[in-house]
């Protein structure tokens, strides 16, 4: 079994970050040019990253969902994550604030085939509101 947490991002399949409270989508194939990618991206008032889950995957397996936070731009570190499935029922719930020094990730079990809906609270800079953003994953049969 491998180990996703660490090589989630490092992998070749790229994976798609979006800066909450920018709603700005950056795609990186490795954690190197994940960092260069936000540093150029820091004038923007966003400031928690978090992992784009994959679009599909097959019942039973799992799906990878994660935050991190950017030191240099400012602003909240507080983070949410719901995520409900095929029945319409949260079974997901995750908050607090997001980790400086690493992504810190989960690995969601897509236990039956249907629509896992993810959304992703965090604030924008001078804000106390939460602002939304929704991800959605389908789990299919697979052979």
């Amino acid at each position: 079994m491998r180990d996703v947490r660490r090589g989630a991002v490092r992998r070749g399949a790229a994976a798609i970050v979006v800066l909450i409270s920018g709603l700005m989508v950056i795609t990186a194939g490795q954690s190197a040019a994940l960092a260069r990618s936000a540093a150029v991206a820091s004038e923007s008032p966003a400031v928690v990253l978090v992992n784009q889950p994959a679009r599909s995957v097959c019942a039973g397996h799992r799906f990878t969902v994660g935050v991190w936070f950017q030191q240099f731009s400012g602003g909240s570190r507080a983070y949410r994550i719901a995520i409900s499935g095929p029945r319409h029922r949260l079974f997901f719930l995750r908050h607090g604030q997001a980790p400086t020094a690493h992504w810190r990730f989960w690995r969601v079990l897509a236990g039956r085939a249907g629509r896992y809906h993810t959304t992703y609270y965090g604030h924008r800079l001078g804000s106390a509101r939460w602002t939304p953003y929704r991800a959605l994953t389908i789990a299919r049969r697979c052979g």
